[in-house]
């Protein structure tokens, strides 16, 4: 169950559970109402019972919710008890006056049915399922029109134009009641569609919240305030962007001594450590690759000095790598080394895959660069190690030193690194 799914499914069911509440106490009422309204004991009875039965049948349905399970099923059901009651009711009512043989038919269209259908109609909707309320005003039309049917077929009808004979006598003014039809009909479309319209926000809403959720994973919170809502902004385009590579020395022999555990832990505490240190920076995180790390900075936006805080996050991270080393010394745990390589260039960066499946990403020789330069740190015994493009950016406002040129795998012509002097 995705999450869409999963926050209707708690909406319906909190739903479920006041349409079920409101019925019990709708049951519980009307039983009460006939306490002092009846027209017979046995009127008084029979609705006692069947009350009672809906009652603790409704508090059935309030057990499943709670466990989960069936509410469609559960949906359905309480659909039918409301089917049952509207047509339970009527006939009750008019069992108890005398029936047919002694009132006229014209006495079942004077109930209180069509009142009595709203609140069922309303009750409906806040399940949250479109049809629910359709339904129940489907049901009410079936049962007023079977009752006008009875009243165009009993001799005793007597018709009238008046609303003063319709109120206070048997007669009937039939455009009067046709208008509970059209106006059942109406409150049933209105609240389908409403509901429906607020299970659409639902999912929109919910869309929006894994979309930034997913946003979280790669951009800083103060990026991704400036980023939302601007759906231009993650189309594909060539810019020139930082790209910085971190990568622990020598983890594939530290994880040999680990459990598996031991290992997701380690990880764990040390990424957290440096994610918190990269949005500091306003960096993005393209990616994990195992112990390593993909940053960039001048996306999803550009700005003047991705170049400065790139440098200013490479010190820190590397800072923080210190003080992390001084408490596993204290704990007698091996020393951790990281090797950081860092490239300005142009790179093409977007929203990169299949409809099925989108990740924003940057490619490019300029993300493989970077990638081959952290590489060299081992080899140069150098924790942090950048190009010229790089070096030129920073240099007024750090101390920099060639460590000379060296040979890179796919490059025909040698590359000139640089370091910091000190760290």
């Amino acid at each position: 169950m995705n999450k869409v799914d999963f926050i209707l499914n708690q909406k319906e069911s909190n739903g479920l559970r006041i349409t079920l509440i409101f019925r019990i106490v709708m049951l519980i009422i009307t039983t009460i109402v006939h306490v002092f309204s009846r027209h017979s004991d046995l009127e008084l009875v029979r609705v006692a019972i069947i009350s009672g039965f809906f009652l603790l049948l409704s508090i059935f349905f309030l057990y499943l919710i709670r466990k989960g399970n069936h509410l469609r099923l559960v949906g359905y059901l309480g659909l039918s008890v409301d089917a049952f009651i509207m047509c339970f009711l009527p006939y009750n009512w008019y069992l108890s006056v005398g029936f047919y043989e002694n009132v006229p038919a014209t006495y079942l269209l004077k109930t209180s049915l069509p009142n009595i259908t709203f609140i069922f109609i309303g009750l409906n909707a806040l399940a949250l399922r479109p049809l629910y309320p359709l339904i129940i005003a489907a049901i009410f039309n079936v049962i007023w029109l079977f009752f006008f049917y009875l009243v165009f077929n009993d001799p005793r009808t007597v018709f009238t134009e008046s609303f003063i004979d319709n109120f206070f006598t048997p007669s009937i003014l039939p455009g009067y009641y046709i208008t509970f039809m059209l106006t059942v009909t109406g409150l049933g479309s209105i609240l389908a569609y409403l509901t429906r319209s607020y299970r659409n926000s639902i999912h929109e809403a919910v869309n929006l919240e894994v979309q930034n959720n997913q946003l979280e994973r790669y951009f800083s919170p103060n990026v991704l305030s400036q980023i939302i809502g601007i759906e231009s902004i993650f189309q594909a385009k060539k810019s020139k962007i930082v790209v910085l590579f971190s990568d622990i020395r020598g983890f594939t022999a530290l994880s040999e001594a680990l459990n598996a555990e031991e290992v997701v832990s380690f990880l764990r505490e040390y990424h957290s450590m440096m994610v918190e240190i990269i949005y500091q920076h306003g960096g993005t995180i393209d990616k994990f690759i195992g112990d390593g790390i993909m940053v960039t900075f001048g996306t999803p936006k550009e700005s003047k000095d991705d170049c400065e805080r790139a440098m200013l996050c490479a010190i820190s991270m590397h800072s923080a790598l210190k003080n992390f080393n001084t408490k596993r010394k204290a704990q007698n745990l091996a020393e951790i080394k990281q090797g950081i390589g860092i490239h300005y260039g142009e790179a093409v960066s977007g929203n990169i895959g299949s409809e099925n499946r989108l990740e924003y990403t940057v490619i490019g020789d300029t993300v493989n660069l970077a990638s081959r330069i952290e590489s060299q740190c081992k080899d140069l015994e150098k924790d942090i190690l950048f190009t010229e493009s790089f070096a030129k950016e920073i240099a007024s406002s750090h101390s920099i030193i060639s460590v000379g040129k060296v040979e890179i795998r796919g490059k025909k012509n040698s590359i000139e690194l640089f370091t910091l002097t000190q760290i």
